[in-house]
């Protein structure tokens, strides 16, 4: 067993230390599932479950009501934030956005920084809005919270085989997230109705018509991917069914396999909203296996020292989600990148004929599409003492959380046709659609992404290829835990009672997991 913990806790360094990016410019972030929760689930109901209950039904119930708060940090603001070189005018969370500062802005390699004509379009010739040089600060602080309770079953089998056992968990969980945007000045010229606009903006209420832009384009309002407030979620956060045999019952050591499957009940992503709630682990099936390895290390059956190793490991399966793809570009320093803030960039209607009238249209209000989404293996790992005296149990221990990257993938009937829009350059308005109309797919040199500077009235036209799926992977992710808890069991009771209280905390190796701190209070019985 010595070996066994040794390698186990070798291969969770080895994982921590690739886990050390700092991901940027993501629409998407499937956090830790609540009910995927080891040190919860098995501090002091372990007491309960081994007493010796020879002549009682077997079964055994819990009852956990929890919290889990985030901590506060800025890991997160970068996540859904774009890059920014050290050389730009921003500083820790911020992001400047100005107004006809840069025209290659959107790419992070050239400023680090972005247009924020990019997001709301002027006709500044005829006094359209924004003005020239008006100038922003966007920062946010996201949070992830969770409340709820949870119940879990242990059922003893061995009328039917010795050894062998049932057992079920269902969480039941309330899921709050919030990405706290701030938009302020980034000088005393910038006028108080410009932050207004870009607030109104990605709450998607600002739109405007041609003439309130002075003659030049319509706007349209973003419908997906906004950022407003918070999004909640309640609901049943996936059923965890097991199937289990003890191949180890010794006084001093024991061990046992399972084989388990993850019943998904909790809601699907729609990218209605950046940092949607979502209660479970998004609608993916899963298939696994448990390990558990115990040893009484001193003492006696009523006061003893125990170490304990448990292992959950589940493989989900794809299942069909809506996501917003971001925009990369296939030529010159953005070829293969991601554009800053791509899903959030104003797109035109392709081919759009000359002196014609349009509407410009946020690119998340086309890029959200229908995907495959593969999640692939979960890992969760307990390393824990026990010290028992009479009823007392005092638990202390390490947990260990990992998560493959996820695989995205564009559908066949994904809604998305080559093409169709292209993304709209910044000195574009009606009034100059007639001096440079915007070209077709098929016009030569045309047919992907161009710099954002091109001739007035040029679009870069997108196809498939230029749609990035890995802007709505979530990163893979390995999280690392401190746990310690503390209950009482009355074993000598007819129908034996459990009380229980923990805490933990949660570090996470890099911002593609959710750092946080969670309590616990359970209660239980054994029939």
């Amino acid at each position: 067993m010595n070996k066994t913990l040794k390698s186990l806790l070798l291969a969770a360094l080895t994982i921590s230390a690739a886990q050390v990016k700092a991901h940027t410019n993501k629409t998407f972030l499937m956090p830790r599932p609540a009910g995927v929760n080891l040190p919860m689930e098995y501090t002091t109901f372990h007491a309960l479950v081994n007493r010796q209950s020879e002549d009682k039904f077997g079964g055994n119930l819990q009852a956990t009501g929890f919290y889990n708060g985030s901590t506060s940090n800025g890991k997160l603001s970068d996540y859904f934030m774009f890059a920014r070189q050290a050389n730009s005018g921003s500083t820790g969370r911020n992001r400047n956005l100005t107004y006809g500062d840069n025209a290659n802005a959107f790419d992070p390699a050239v400023s680090g920084d972005l247009d924020l004509g990019y997001l709301i379009h002027g006709n500044t010739a005829t006094g359209g809005n924004p003005p020239e040089g008006q100038s922003v600060n966007v920062s946010m602080s996201p949070e992830h919270n969770e409340a709820g309770v949870r119940f879990d079953y242990f059922q003893e089998l061995d009328r039917l085989l010795c050894g062998l056992y049932l057992y079920a968990n269902l969480p039941v969980v309330h899921v709050e997230n919030k990405l706290k945007l701030s938009v302020t000045k980034f000088d005393n010229a910038t006028t108080d109705q410009t932050v207004t606009n870009v607030v109104n903006f990605f709450k998607g209420t600002f739109s405007q018509d041609q003439a309130a832009n002075g003659g030049g384009n319509a706007q349209a309002a973003l419908s997906n991917l906004k950022i407003d407030g918070s999004d909640s979620e309640t609901g049943v956060a996936d059923i965890e069914i097991g199937l289990g045999y003890k191949f180890l019952r010794r006084d001093c050591y024991w061990g046992s396999l399972a084989l388990a499957i993850t019943i998904p009940t909790g809601n699907d992503a729609d990218s209605k909203k950046l940092f949607e709630a979502i209660v479970g682990n998004g609608g993916h099936f899963g298939l696994g296996g448990d390990l558990c390895l115990g040893a009484r290390a001193w003492g006696d059956m009523d006061h003893n020292i125990k170490f304990m190793l448990k292992l959950k490991y589940r493989y989900l399966f794809e299942d069909s989600e809506k996501r917003t793809l971001g925009i990369k570009g296939t030529t010159g320093a953005l070829s293969g990148n991601l554009r800053s803030w791509g899903h959030y960039q104003l797109l035109v209607p392709a081919g759009v004929a000359a002196a014609a009238a349009t509407t410009l249209v946020p690119a998340a209000n086309v890029t959200t599409l229908n995907v495959d989404v593969t999640p692939g293996s979960q890992l969760d790992f307990v390393l824990a003492m026990n010290y028992n005296r009479c009823g007392f149990c005092f638990d202390l221990g390490y947990d260990l959380y990992y998560r493959e990257k996820e695989s995205v993938k564009l559908k066949g009937n994904s809604g998305f046709t080559d093409g169709s829009y292209a993304v709209a350059n910044l000195a574009i308005n009606t009034a100059n659609i007639g001096v440079a109309p915007i070209p077709t797919p098929i016009v030569a040199g045309l047919n992907g992404l161009t710099d954002g500077g091109a001739a007035a009235g040029t679009s870069a036209i997108i196809n498939r290829n230029n749609l990035s799926t890995s802007a709505a992977e979530t990163p893979s992710q390995t999280t690392h835990s401190v746990f310690g808890a503390l209950g009482y069991v009355f074993k000598d009771w007819d129908y034996p009672m459990m009380l229980g209280l923990g805490g933990k905390y949660e570090f996470a190796s890099s911002n593609s997991a959710v750092e946080q701190w969670g309590i616990w209070g359970k209660i239980g019985v054994g029939f």
